[in-house]
């Protein structure tokens, strides 16, 4: 049995704290567990040990999270989701190189068919048996309860936010918006800033300003402070962030009903199942059609003149949907952009030149 301290101050990962990479994780698992799940984002600045290991040709948000797993930044756990060779490769090196007491991997399906909602929970109960081997302490049903509930109200919260985002007058700069969500996931609990509150000099300071054209903005995992704020600084007002690391971390339990009263861990995984796979689609899925029709209508609902598209270098599931979803918008009439980001994003003179002829486009 292992013995985990206590928490040891706010931004400071301890024993208990468990690293996590991909939006289908089932943070409530963990959290159930006793564990603190935190969402990481990689180290800052230059990945030169992660690329020794796996070279340059690879997607560099996973490098990012290896250096920071390497330079010992990282949580002593981290947990998996194998929703893509490239996570598949971290965990690989992870595994390997750096100095982990747990390093697990799970698979998540690629559809929502009974088959795999049967394949994810039992993926999801492979999980919490390794974590309770890691922990010595069992994940009870009231547990797993007082976890959903828990991450519900977060849901909630950030679901607030999003509608705040569509209102002109309440709408965030996309930078400021995006913070909001990291800061949920890789810090909780984390500040929340309450949408539209005029007397918030904080939440004043960064309002988008009027005048700016709405777009909605799609892509993987970025950077705050990067490829955000040159749209910020071109003029766009972020209407939606179609992003893993933004709306697309919110799953499809906000609107569903609760868990079963007296539900056992059986049901209780498999209502995590359902969720998660009910969530707008990523583009590892294989329901891509959906998630384009998806975009097109929140596109069309939240008023967008457009939409910028930011995928990720070498993300192979993106890169092979983006002529589909490309094609599609322009069927129905929808300029788009697309600015394929390294994670760092720090020469952002080129992007700027482009951001600013579409945004004289539409």
């Amino acid at each position: 049995m292992r013995t985990l301290d206590s928490g040891t101050g706010p931004g400071v990962y301890d024993e208990r704290s468990v690293g996590w990479f991909c939006a289908y994780t089932p943070i409530e698992v963990i959290a159930a567990a006793g564990l603190s799940p935190v969402r990481l984002f990689g180290a800052q600045g230059g990945t030169e040990s992660a690329d020794a290991i796996l070279g340059t040709n690879m997607c560099p948000y996973v490098r990012a999270c290896l250096e920071q797993g390497l330079d010992g930044s990282a949580p002593r756990a981290v947990v998996v989701a194998g929703c893509c060779d490239n996570l598949r490769r971290l965990y690989d090196a992870w595994s390997f190189y750096c100095e982990a007491d747990l390093t697990y991997l799970f698979d998540v399906p690629r559809d929502s068919t009974p088959a795999a909602l049967e394949q994810y929970r039992r993926a999801i109960e492979g999980l919490a048996g390794v974590l309770e081997e890691y922990t010595g302490e069992a994940i009870t049903p009231g547990a797993l309860i007082d976890a959903i509930c828990e991450r519900r109200d977060a849901e909630a919260r950030l679901g607030l936010l999003s509608e705040a985002q569509a209102q002109p007058g309440s709408r965030l700069e996309a930078e400021a918006y995006m913070s909001e969500f990291v800061a949920e996931q890789a810090k909780p609990p984390a500040p929340s800033i309450s949408p539209g509150d005029p007397d918030d000099e904080t939440q004043e300071g960064r309002l988008a300003g009027p005048g700016r054209k709405p777009v909605l903005v799609t892509g993987n995992i970025i950077r705050p402070g990067r490829l955000l704020g040159v749209i910020d600084s071109c003029g766009g007002a972020a209407v939606s962030l179609d992003l893993c690391s933004v709306e697309r971390f919110i799953t499809g339990g906000a609107g569903s009903a609760d868990p079963a009263p007296g539900a056992d861990r059986g049901q209780l995984f498999a209502y995590l199942a359902e969720t998660y796979l009910a969530r707008n689609p990523c583009p590892r899925m294989l329901n891509s059609a959906e998630r384009h029709e998806r975009l097109i209508a929140g596109s069309r609902r939240l008023g967008a003149r457009g939409v910028i598209i930011i995928p990720l270098m070498f993300c192979d599931p993106f890169l092979y949907d983006l002529p589909a979803l490309e094609r599609r918008l322009d069927e129905q009439g929808i300029p788009s952009l697309v600015l394929n980001s390294d994670y760092q994003d720090d020469s952002p003179g080129q992007v700027t030149t482009r951001v600013e002829a579409f945004m004289e486009m539409i």
